[in-house]
């Protein structure tokens, strides 16, 4: 089963249980009803309308016996035509007197599915027909010591029968209606029936405490108390079945709970209920029909009422059972309490079993997440890191100034660039969106500023802005600090995007403006405005989608068509909304809604994205040295080639983690660079193992790395490193200069 079938299922179950919950909240409505000052007509009224709620198409009548408990007269009957209602006041009962006469007379339930044909209603039927009524079942209302009282009469306008369920809620409203009229009519004024009452009206307080929306362990024991309770049992267990055995979930016996029990269903009454699926009620001498069943001799046992529990296929799963070492008596509404208890049970079985299997299936899907992620990352790090290498070294050639290159080397040089800057770029994207569409995006938000994000973003584009002659400049300037909660690298992420598409898909000699705007909501639009291409009508709903490029020059415009739906993605789940107009041929306005936040702006962490611009140390300081544990030697190889344009630095290396802290205790580097992916101990345990040293707690450490996941970046700053740097050749020469001042 999977998830959605589980959940498909468990709201069924919910709504079931809902069901049931809301029933005993009215019938509960109905025994405090009971207790209030309402006349006995009033009562038995609201009984009327609690029944032809609960049937439909039903309208009923309760006629009461007189002293003389040879005639009917009217009771209740709001929904009957007066007329008829006029008709019955009065007549005698008797074996063949309609439905109402003979169950009052016979004291039994009188089921009528035709009136026309019924022999029972030949004197009658006219009287019936001529007002629409054409079935009717007729229960007798007893009172506590089973002497008839009255009839409860369903009504209906067809010809039908009732079902099961019918019978027991027709059953059960005669049961209150019993109750009504001692409580109401005057059988309760001696005392001691007044104590009979109070525990009769008990027992069915008991019914809905015991079916209330408690839970596990102690859902099962408050049933098991209170189903002994209501049917004054000794004895109450409710258990499940685990192939030819029984195992009790909850054993109330004499006055307490018992540890529960595990016994073989052969040759016991609890065998008929499970295996039969069916209701097994003995009202006494059980031992003589079940002498092999060890329990019931050795607790003495004499009566035994059993019913099954179902799920929801209508197999049998367990089953609800009260015993006694005394008789019976034969009580019409037992195995109405007891369904009443069953049917909530098995809905909280089946709850419980649903959130069993929720819960493994949950465990299965965030494995299944865990192992998304694990791979994700390192996917990230095995993609980028070759790429970083192939980046790295055409910008050493192209930066090396003792070795010329030759115009056209270095114009296709510059191809070998742009086009493996492109590929870190879809390596990037696709990456970004693989995360999002497994749910495993690491977003870190936080009080940030966002307009010196804004400025790095447009100081970044601004050499591809140059290259087509676009102009970028802002429309507003922000005249102060705006804090919004983001996560900064995607902020950046997103601006940048914004930017990028605006100067890639424009005309040349085009603009681009950045805006800031304050709205009434509280929100901060950031918005984009190009001259560009804009969008057409027909394409504008696919715009967020991706890998849709329906530009007709896209095959020349560099991109993946991913950009837009990540940054949809991210600026959603950082709680703002993303945006845009436009008109073809006149350009296009993207925009960004964030919340402003009225926190105490943070440090931003940046990712360096530019490349190594040539500038160099202060030649007159001392030489330095720099560590570099990194596994792979290219890498090594690539970052040695840098050092080697800065004379005053000499670089060390380590493989692995603990042959560097030995070269840093040894040699005290004034810089320390650490790949996180290391083999044994990794690079953030290393660090740790650096800071708890005294010769190299000091050690500045920039963790230059392939991972380029979020949460990497922010576990590595938290942990105390200098830095993260992540794509590419970065600018080293900057984080170097600033971690080696001179003294």
């Amino acid at each position: 089963m999977d998830m959605n079938d589980l959940e498909a299922q468990l709201k069924l179950e919910i709504e079931k249980r809902q069901k049931a919950e809301q029933k005993f909240e009215e019938l509960d409505g109905v025994l405090n009803m009971l207790t209030a000052g309402d006349s006995l007509k009033a009562t038995l009224g609201k009984l009327i309308n609690f029944l032809e709620s609960k049937i439909e198409g039903v309208r009923c009548s309760i006629l009461l016996l007189d002293n003389s408990g040879q005639y009917l007269i009217r009771g209740a009957a709001p929904n009957l035509p007066k007329s008829y209602c006029d008709a019955l006041d009065g007549f005698l009962i008797g074996p063949n007197v309609g439905s109402c006469g003979t169950a009052a007379y016979k004291n039994k339930m009188i089921i009528v599915n035709d009136i026309e044909t019924s022999p029972l209603w030949a004197d009658f039927k006219g009287l019936a027909l001529s007002h629409n009524l054409k079935a009717c079942w007729s229960s007798p209302i007893l009172n506590i010591n089973g002497k008839v009282l009255g009839t409860l009469c369903p009504y209906f306008s067809e010809r039908r029968s009732p079902t099961e369920q019918e019978i027991q809620v027709a059953q059960f409203t005669a049961y209150l209606a019993g109750v009504a009229i001692q409580f109401k009519g005057g059988e309760v004024a001696l005392k001691e029936s007044e104590s009979r009452f109070e525990k009769l009206f008990g027992q069915l307080k008991s019914v809905l405490e015991g079916t209330s929306s408690e839970t596990g362990e102690g859902f099962f024991r408050s049933l098991v108390y209170n189903l002994a309770l209501s049917l004054g049992m000794k004895y109450s267990f409710l258990g499940l079945r685990k192939g030819e055995t029984i195992e009790t979930l909850a054993l109330w016996a004499g006055g307490k709970f018992e540890d529960n029990i595990a016994y073989n269903l052969k040759d016991t009454p609890c065998e008929i209920v499970v295996k039969e699926e069916k209701a097994c009620l003995i009202l006494q001498d059980i031992q003589i029909e079940f002498p092999e069943d060890q329990l019931l001799i050795d607790l003495g046992i004499q009566s035994y009422l059993g019913i099954p529990l179902l799920d929801s296929f209508g197999k049998a799963v367990g089953n609800l059972v009260v015993m006694d070492d005394k008789a019976f008596a034969n009580n019409v509404t037992a195995e109405i309490i007891l369904n009443i208890f069953a049917s909530r049970a098995e809905a909280e079985l089946t709850r419980r079993e649903i959130e069993n299997e929720s819960f493994e299936a949950k465990e299965l899907a965030e494995k299944a997440n865990r192992a998304k992620s694990d791979f994700l990352a390192r996917m990230s790090h095995e993609l980028r890191t070759p790429m970083n290498a192939i980046l790295g070294f055409t910008q050493v050639l192209a930066m090396d100034e003792k070795n010329p290159l030759l115009d056209y080397q270095k114009e296709n040089l510059g191809k070998v660039s742009s086009a493996g800057n492109h590929l870190l770029r879809l390596i990037s994207e696709v990456l970004d969106l693989s995360k999002i569409e497994s749910g495993n995006t690491d977003l870190t938000l936080e009080t940030v500023d966002l307009v010196p994000i804004v400025d790095n973003a447009i100081s970044i584009s601004q050499a591809i802005a140059d290259e087509k002659c676009i102009t970028i400049k802002y429309e507003n300037i922000p005249e102060c600090s705006y804090l919004v909660e983001a996560d900064p690298l995607r902020l950046k992420q997103v601006i940048l995007n914004l930017i990028s598409n605006a100067i890639k898909y424009n005309f040349k000699n085009g603009s681009v403006s950045v805006s800031y705007e304050k709205l009434m909501n509280g929100n901060l639009r950031i918005g984009v405005k190009d001259t560009g291409f804009g969008v057409s009508d027909s394409n504008k709903d696919r715009i967020f989608k991706p890998f849709e490029r329906f530009h007709k020059d896209v095959n020349t415009i560099e991109g993946t068509g991913i950009g837009l739906a990540i940054s949809k993605q991210f600026i959603e789940l950082m709680g703002g909304i993303i945006g845009f107009e436009s008109d073809v041929g006149e350009g296009s306005f993207f925009y960004m809604d964030m919340p402003i936040s009225e926190k105490v702006s943070l440090p931003i962490i940046t990712e360096y994205e530019s490349v190594i611009d040539g500038s160099s140390l202060d030649e007159g300081i001392r030489r330095k040295k720099i560590l570099y544990i990194e596994d792979i030697p290219a890498n090594v190889d690539l970052v040695q080639q840098i050092l080697n344009l800065r004379p005053n630095i000499e670089l060390l290396s380590a493989a692995n983690a603990i042959h560097g802290i030995k070269i840093a205790q040894a040699n005290s580097p004034d810089l320390i660079l650490m790949d996180i992916h290391l083999p044994g101990m990794n690079g953030l345990e290393a660090f740790k193992e650096l800071q708890a040293l005294n010769e190299t707690k000091t050690i500045p450490v920039i963790a230059l790395t392939a991972d380029a996941m979020t949460i990497d970046v922010k576990k590595a700053i938290d942990l105390g490193f200098h830095s993260y740097i992540t794509k590419g050749v970065v600018p080293l020469s900057v984080e170097i200069e600033q971690c080696l001042t001179p003294l």
